[in-house]
This record gives C-alpha cells, sequence and structure tokens, in this order.
C-alpha cells in the first residue's frame, strides 16, 4: 500500500478538528492554522492553503476583562472552531468558512479569486456586528456578566442552501455564546440580523441544521438541533418568511423568522452532546444521530422529515470503554454508522434494523487498512531519521513498531461516504513517542468498502438516480463533492469496459435522467417583464434542469477518465484551475475504452451547448421584446459570439437559426458596432431555406478581445482564446 499521508505541524486540541467540505475541500484546524486540502484521485492529496490566525485586536470590538481572558492574554490567538458554509453562497461559487478564535474574534473566510485560489482571505468580519447587536440589545437592568457572556461566541453553524421559488437562494448562520444564547444571520454575499435566541441557560457548545423544506407562499422551514453543556438537547422549528419590499424602485426581500420547540431530545444531565450529523435522503426520509460522551442516540423518520413527524424514542448504542468518540460518519445509504474514537480505532453499526448491532467484517477492513497507514508512517519517520542528526539523549532509538499506537483527532467522510479522512498522530503505549515528529499530526485516506465488493454497486447507482431526481443538486454540492469518490471508486484497468461496472452503470444512470426529462425543457417566453422573472427563468432553465444536470454529471466522468479532451486543445491544469470542477490528476481508462467514450463525451458537450445557446439567447430576445436595451458593449460582444458560434457549429438547427437572425438583425441597428451583419442574415436565410446545412468554417474576425482587443475564436467547448493568449469562459459548463 502507498503512503499517501499529508502531514500537520502540530495536534489539534478540538473535536470537530477535520472537516470536509461540499466542494470537496478538506479542513483541519490546529493551533497551527487551518489546513485546507483538495482530494486528488488515487487516494492522492495536494496542500491548497494554509489559513494562519492573525492577532484579531484591531479589529475585533469585543474584549473581555474576565479571569480566563486574563490567564491567556499573552498566548498567541489561536482558531478554536470552524465551519463550512454550503457552496451557492459565494460570488465566486466557492464554499466559504466560519472560524471562532480563542478571544471570540467571529469571522468568514474565502479564496481570493477563485475555489482553487492558494490566498485565503477574511471576507466578513462579524465581530462588530455581533458587538453592536447585543449591546444595543442589553437593558439596565442586566448584569456586566451577561453581556460579556453573550459576547463571547463559542459554537456555530451553517445551513444548507434554501432555495425560494422567487428569489435568490440564501443560508442561515448560527452564533452560539457563553450566555445561551444564538444569533441567527442570513447570508448571500453578505450578513443581515434575523433572530436571537435563548434555547439554554449555559454555553452553546453545539448546533446542526437540516435540509430546508418548502412549505409554500415562501414560507421554509428547518430542524434546528442545539446542545448546551448541561447536556440539554433541543429540537427547534425553524420557520423562514420572504417577504417582497421595494426600496427606491429597486425589489427585494425582507427575511422574517420564528422558532418554536419541536421536541426535547434530552434533558439537563451533565453529559454534553459533543457531535451531531445528518442523513438526508429524498426516498428514505431523514436520520439524526447525536453522541453524548460513549452513547449515540438515533433518531429516524421514514420517508418524511423529521420536523413533520412526533419523535419516538431514540436508538441507543453504546461503544466499549474509550477516551472519546471523535467523529461519527453516515454511510452512503444511511444504514450504517462510522464511530471513531480517540484510541484509534473504528467501530461501524448497522442501524437500519430494529436493533443496533457491530458489522465486524467492515469494521475489521477499516482498522486493518488504517493500521496499514499508521505503521507506514512510523516506518517513513524511522527512515527520515537514519539520515538526520539528533542529540542521543533526546532520542528513543529504543521505541518499536510494537509500543507505538495511534490516536486519533477527527475524521470525516467523502460526498458518498466511500472514504474517510482521518487525521492521527503516534504515540508510545507508556510514554510520550518524543521525536522530532511528536508535535506532527497526519491526514490520510481510508476506504469504507473493499473495491472488488460488487453488491454495492445496485446501492450506489439508487443513490445516484436518487441525487439526479433532485433539481438543485448541483447548486447544492459540486460535482467534484458529488463524484469524486464514486470514480475514485472504479475500477477502470479492469472494469471500465463491462456493462455491470460501476462505470458503466453511472454512465446510463446519467443518460436515462437526461432522455426522462429532456423533453420537458421549455423556452417559452416571458409574459410579463420583471427583472426577477427574467432571473428566475435564467436559473431555472440552466441551473435547475434535470436533464442539464445529468449531462454535467457525464461531462465531469467522461474528463476525468480521459486522457485529453481533445477539442479543447487546452491543457487540463488550466481547466482545473480556471473552472475548479475538472481536476488535473486523472483517472486514465484504458485506451480502447477512451476511444468507445469519445464519440459520447462529443454528444454530451453539444446537447450542453445546444440547450444553453437556446436558454440564453430566447432570454435575451425576451428582453429585447420586453423593450431592455442592450447596451453594455462587453454584453454586445458576447452576444455576437454566441450568434457566431450558430452559424459554425449548430447550423442544422432551424430554432437556433431564428433566435441568431432576430439577434443579428437586433445588433444592426446599433451605433456602437460596427457592420449591419448583412453577411450573417444571408447566410442564416440561405439556411433556413435550405434541406441541408451548409458547411461554415470561416469564423467571422470583428470579434475583439476584451482585454486586449485582439481577435477572439471560441471552439467547441469551455473557452475561447485571443490571437494573444487571453482565454474566455463559456458559461455552459459552469
Amino acid at each position: 500500500m502507498e503512503l499517501n499521508n499529508v502531514d500537520i505541524k502540530s495536534r489539534p486540541i478540538n473535536i470537530n478538528c477535520l472537516q470536509w467540505s461540499e466542494e470537496n475541500h478538506i479542513s483541519v484546524i490546529s493551533p497551527s492554522g487551518i489546513d485546507i486540502f483538495i482530494p486528488l484521485y488515487k487516494s492522492k492529496y495536494t496542500r491548497n492553503a494554509v489559513v494562519t490566525c492573525q492577532d484579531s485586536s484591531d479589529r475585533n470590538p469585543i474584549k473581555i476583562n474576565d479571569f480566563n481572558s486574563t490567564l491567556i492574554k499573552d498566548i498567541p490567538e489561536v482558531f478554536k472552531c470552524l465551519t463550512w458554509s454550503p457552496i451557492g453562497c459565494s460570488i465566486i461559487q466557492s464554499c466559504l468558512f466560519i472560524a471562532i478564535t480563542s478571544r471570540f474574534h467571529v469571522a468568514i473566510y474565502g479564496p481570493k479569486d477563485g475555489p482553487l485560489q492558494r490566498d485565503w482571505i477574511e471576507v466578513e468580519n462579524m465581530s462588530p456586528r455581533l458587538f453592536q447587536h447585543y449591546t444595543e440589545q442589553t437593558s439596565e437592568n442586566d448584569a456586566d456578566e451577561t453581556l460579556s457572556d453573550k459576547l463571547q461566541s463559542i459554537s456555530v453553524s451553517w445551513s444548507p442552501l434554501c432555495f425560494p421559488e422567487s428569489f435568490d437562494p440564501f443560508s442561515v448562520i448560527a452564533v452560539g455564546s457563553k450566555a445561551g444564547t444564538i444569533t441567527l444571520w442570513s447570508y448571500k454575499n453578505g450578513l443581515d440580523h434575523i433572530l436571537t435566541m435563548q434555547p439554554h441557560v449555559s454555553w452553546v457548545i453545539t448546533s446542526s441544521w437540516s435540509r430546508w423544506l418548502d412549505l409554500g407562499q415562501d414560507q421554509y422551514a428547518s430542524s434546528f438541533v442545539t446542545a448546551s453543556d448541561d447536556g440539554s438537547v433541543y429540537m427547534w422549528r425553524v420557520i423562514i418568511s420572504l417577504i417582497p419590499v421595494i426600496s427606491s424602485g429597486i425589489e427585494n426581500i425582507k427575511i422574517q423568522a420564528s422558532v418554536t420547540l419541536h421536541a426535547t431530545l434530552s434533558q439537563a444531565d451533565n453529559r454534553p452532546a459533543s457531535i451531531m450529523k445528518w442523513y438526508e435522503c429524498n426516498n428514505t426520509g431523514e436520520k439524526l444521530a447525536i453522541v453524548k460522551g460513549l452513547k449515540i442516540y438515533i433518531w429516524a423518520s421514514n420517508g418524511s422529515p423529521l420536523i413533520n413527524t412526533d419523535l419516538d424514542p431514540p436508538k441507543m448504542f453504546k461503544i466499549p470503554i474509550s477516551r472519546g468518540i471523535i467523529a461519527i460518519i453516515w454511510n452512503y445509504d444511511g444504514s450504517q454508522l462510522y464511530i471513531f474514537n480517540n484510541e484509534g480505532n473504528n467501530l461501524t453499526i448497522n442501524v437500519s434494523g430494529t436493533k443496533i448491532d457491530v458489522n465486524e467484517s467492515t469494521t475489521k477492513y477499516i482498522n486493518d487498512v488504517l493500521a496499514t497507514k499508521w505503521q507506514l508512517q512510523y516506518e517513513d519517520n524511522e527512515d527520515e531519521d537514519e539520515y538526520e542528526e539528533f542529540d542521543d539523549e533526546s532520542q528513543n532509538d529504543d521505541t518499536l513498531l510494537s509500543e507505538v499506537e495511534p490516536i486519533y483527532f477527527g475524521a470525516d467522510g467523502s460526498g458518498n461516504s466511500l472514504f474517510f479522512a482521518v487525521l492521527f498522530a503516534l504515540e508510545t503505549t507508556d510514554a510520550l513517542y518524543i521525536t522530532d515528529k511528536y508535535e506532527v499530526s497526519y491526514v490520510t485516506f481510508c476506504p469504507s468498502e473493499e473495491q472488488s465488493n460488487n453488491e454495492l454497486i445496485p446501492s450506489l447507482i439508487m443513490k445516484l438516480k436518487d441525487m439526479l431526481e433532485d433539481a438543485y443538486i448541483l447548486e447544492r454540492k459540486s460535482t467534484n463533492y458529488l463524484m469524486w469518490d464514486l470514480l475514485e471508486y472504479c475500477d477502470l484497468e479492469n472494469e471500465s469496459d463491462k456493462n455491470d461496472s460501476l462505470l458503466h452503470q453511472m454512465d446510463k444512470a446519467c443518460w436515462d435522467c437526461y432522455h426522462k426529462y429532456a423533453t420537458s425543457s421549455s423556452i417559452s417566453g416571458l409574459t410579463e417583464f420583471s427583472l426577477i422573472g427574467i432571473i428566475m427563468k435564467w436559473k431555472n432553465v440552466l441551473y435547475r434542469n434535470r436533464s442539464i444536470n445529468a449531462l454535467r454529471l457525464l461531462m465531469h466522468i467522461y474528463s476525468n477518465t480521459m486522457v485529453s479532451i481533445n477539442h479543447t486543445k487546452i491543457d487540463s491544469t488550466y481547466i482545473c484551475i480556471k473552472y475548479g470542477k475538472y481536476l488535473s490528476k486523472h483517472l486514465e481508462a484504458p485506451l480502447d475504452v477512451q476511444s468507445q467514450r469519445n464519440p459520447a463525451f462529443e454528444d454530451c458537450l453539444k446537447k450542453i451547448e445546444n440547450y444553453f445557446l437556446k436558454q440564453v439567447l430566447s432570454t435575451i430576445v425576451d428582453c429585447i421584446k420586453c423593450g431592455i436595451a442592450i447596451n453594455n458593449g462587453h454584453d454586445q460582444l458576447f452576444v455576437v459570439y454566441w450568434c457566431d458560434w450558430i452559424l459554425l457549429y449548430f447550423n442544422d438547427d432551424n430554432e437556433l437559426l431564428k433566435l441568431a437572425k432576430f439577434l443579428y438583425e437586433y445588433l444592426s441597428t446599433l451605433q456602437e458596432l460596427s457592420g449591419s451583419f448583412k453577411t450573417e442574415k444571408a447566410w442564416i436565410s440561405q439556411l433556413l431555406s435550405s434541406k441541408k446545412s451548409k458547411i461554415i468554417n470561416k469564423a467571422p474576425t470583428r470579434a475583439s478581445c476584451p482585454a486586449c482587443q485582439s481577435n477572439v475564436s471560441f471552439m467547441r467547448g469551455p473557452t475561447g482564446q485571443c490571437t494573444k493568449g487571453h482565454i474566455w469562459g463559456n458559461m455552459a459548463y459552469e
């Protein structure tokens, strides 16, 4: 087995220190900072960024002067907890994260330019907003200690995206304090306070959200679970109401929230809940697992959200005596729960039956793989030590492998829980593993199932089909997150040409979904002009369409299982950096299989382009017919590009030709653009009157690059390139 561990320059000190984002990024929070990794195929990582904790005294108005703060005033500020956002919260379509520091500074961080950017910066400082809110809400009767506790934020959770029918998606952030209060904030490229609640009388140490449920009439509900250090755990029903408001002629929305107690999951028993994990499926309802000490409690609903049911008493499972549970992970279909404890062990339990029992075979498999990983790490450390000089008194040369054991700090699962990322360190059984590696911890990969287990394939395909039924799936999660572990699990060398292989079945499921929903796409015109109406039509037809979602997943599968992509003529590393959806490390299928897949790839590509052009251009035509002028020069230029594209590659599609003709005629009336487009309109008239398409090999040369004004030639594929090398993206693939 190959050693593919990655080192962290310190040891984490908090639970939930490793998290896997919906963009397929892995974060590790430790005293040295926040390390962010991107998993590559064949179970390898690349370190994307390291975010260090900067002193916040100049931008954090929260100053705590209690006894504990006095003790740590000379200790450098460090990150204490972190949570990832859903993927659609940022204008650059990247996941963000919120972090809280040891001096109670709360801030949102994001990549400076794009998802794969190595520079992560503070994009939103929440501390002044929290300070202002609590100080304004404090009455004269409140003691100074009460305000101080409210200002000390110690936990944070970020809800899944909510997808209103008539408004932009948004999410909700919950920040918990030592005073038992929680502030709720809506987030969509900015913060707005919604509500402050008092769910507990003591510290709010963790909270968690379920997926939003559409109640109709612009109302949405979520199960919001909160836990305190006194052991109490409550499930709240949070209802968000969206109210349109018009200010200065601009239509916006006002978000109102109401919170009611749905269920008491645990009374105060001095056993705090440390971890909460949801499992959600369109077909099987919801499951919630909560860790309290060595016990795990599981609530489940059958086919409906927990918030719509009267909760039955939970199932309970107690692990053997341990130093503590550091992570729980649901498997791909919610029938099993993977438990990781601090001693370096995994325990897999079956939870779908009436009783919970241990799955001995899966438990043994995972522990054997992880044991191999940490043993290889120990041997690698010993090999490095042979080439370095150490003080003989400080170096323990007598440490044997049999005396070394791992300790686990954190773990989380990939998109379909087929792989884990596990954070571990090495110690001796009787004393610390004293070498220069002592302060180092390591992240490693571990599969949850053997790749030779073909019995999993029907269940995995069933889950993929369930995801494809969700029109919002690619707004909820990135293609990398959804498909990475499925492709990693494929055995391309031996099974890629077999009809019963996972790769073949994924292809078939996506194409079946495309054909099932392709006929339901609509490009009907606008009946009444409104800016929101245009935006929502755009989003619904381009990004909330099951058939196009299936094609986008197919593009991801094809792009990551072929050595080269002939039509783009662009290095795959560029595609990775530009789009954040394709990986520079590909899984290479055998050449004969690739040659068989190329026609399907080209077919998939053309269908996406065709659909994109029809939807975008029909929307632009609707706007023009409603009296909206295209005044921006860049907008005019890209409309010209799209019309030229139709002439070059889709001159056999009469519907597209009619749209291009209308737009050429409109563009010829604009003074900003030179030329009357007579040649193009004549070509279209000839093509519409002919039964056979005419091959047009020469692209118009009037299009210029917005960056340098040189000529741009758009090829079929995700990009176009000017004569000076500037590259422009095609929105159809975003």
